[in-house]
């Protein structure tokens, strides 16, 4: 979980404790509002317009005199300024990034080659949430700088690579390279998400097409959570997955 989801985490339960607080000051009100009146649509009259002034005339008054629920407020307070400064961080961090124009390659739009790897998955996590359906790159990797790269814009929902995999192989020779990246995304944004047996099934073709090479296929997943922060997962040929990387905002 990162600072900005445990901040939300926590500015939610304060406010439900203060929902609850108003509401237990405001029942009482209404339901006295309501017993004065002479007639009852005198007395729905009375409890609508008790029920609209008095959470606020209750918020005002506990400010006052309980310290308990000013300093929860004050922290609520504390945590809407935090966020919305992450927030900010957060869209800078992808305004760092050129929208890619249309009709314009995905890794020309990013530009993979000659970045290491943890710049690689950063560009890939802008430029897939960008785009909203399944990319699907291949990186060949040596001594964890990118020196070919490939993209693929697909669906929603499906994404192949966009060149032959049986020609992997000759690519890892002539270039020397160490690892042969695979990633695509899931669109999806609540923080969690796992291969699917076509995932699965894909990475277990992959790997039989690089015959002794098959060790040096990784095979990744980038998702992000409701605000936009990235996660990746790596997965393997037997359906197995496990975190890789989570990006926090405020680190």
């Amino acid at each position: 979980m990162s600072t900005y989801e445990r901040l939300n985490a926590e500015a939610l339960i304060l406010r439900k404790q203060q929902i609850l607080v108003l509401t237990l000051v405001t029942i009482p009100v209404v339901v006295v509002a309501y017993g004065l009146a002479d007639r009852a649509v005198q007395g729905l009259t009375q409890g609508a317009v008790a029920m609209v002034i008095t959470p606020g005339m209750a918020h005002g008054a506990l400010l006052l005199v309980s310290r308990r629920y000013r300093a929860a407020c004050q922290r609520a307070s504390a945590i809407r300024a935090e966020v919305r400064t992450l927030e900010q961080a957060l869209a800078a961090r992808f305004g760092a990034y050129r929208r890619r124009r249309q009709g314009e390659s995905f890794k020309k739009a990013y530009g993979f080659a000659g970045r290491d790897v943890p710049s690689l998955e950063e560009a890939l996590a802008v430029g897939m949430y960008r785009e909203g359906r399944e990319v699907f790159v291949t990186a060949f990797v040596r001594q964890g700088v990118v020196v070919r790269a490939t993209a693929s814009i697909g669906s929603r929902y499906r994404c192949r690579p966009a060149d032959d995999p049986a020609k992997w192989r000759d690519h890892l020779d002539r270039l020397g390279c160490d690892e042969v990246r695979q990633y695509h995304n899931h669109p999806v944004h609540e923080g969690g998400t796992a291969p699917s047996a076509g995932d699965t099934r894909s990475s277990r073709q992959l790997k039989k097409l690089l015959g002794p090479h098959s060790h040096k296929l990784r095979s990744f997943i980038v998702f992000w959570n409701r605000p936009g922060e990235w996660r990746v997962i790596e997965y393997d040929d037997r359906g197995g997955h496990w975190d890789h990387f989570e990006f926090d905002i405020a680190h």
